[in-house]
């Protein structure tokens, strides 16, 4: 699978403390392995459709990643298929918020 990485999420990766930038290289690198089916499958990245949240650049449906226990990425799918990570979160809770 491809993934596109959006500014917000590149530079929240920045700002992010060693174990989280650890964290989302290891995410990153599945992603990239990965068919669309295997991500739906897999239960360590608990890839889930956020419902009624979407991204307002593209209008496409948001959908929650697990990096770590803690920390979520908010991304969208294009064809082809095609992961767009759109922002990242170290809090768990946040990740949700409109």
């Amino acid at each position: 699978m491809r993934v596109e990485v959006r500014p917000a999420f590149d530079e929240a990766i920045m700002a992010a403390e060693p174990r989280v930038r650890k964290a989302a290289a290891k995410m990153l690198h599945l992603l990239q392995a990965f068919s669309l089916t295997e991500l739906w499958s897999h239960t360590g990245l608990n890839f889930e459709k956020l419902h009624g949240m979407i991204e307002p650049a593209s209008g496409a449906q948001l959908y929650s990643l697990r990096v770590s226990g803690a920390v979520r990425a908010i991304a969208c799918l294009r064809q082809g298929p095609i992961v767009v990570l759109v922002s990242l979160h170290v809090q768990h809770d946040k990740a949700y918020r409109k």
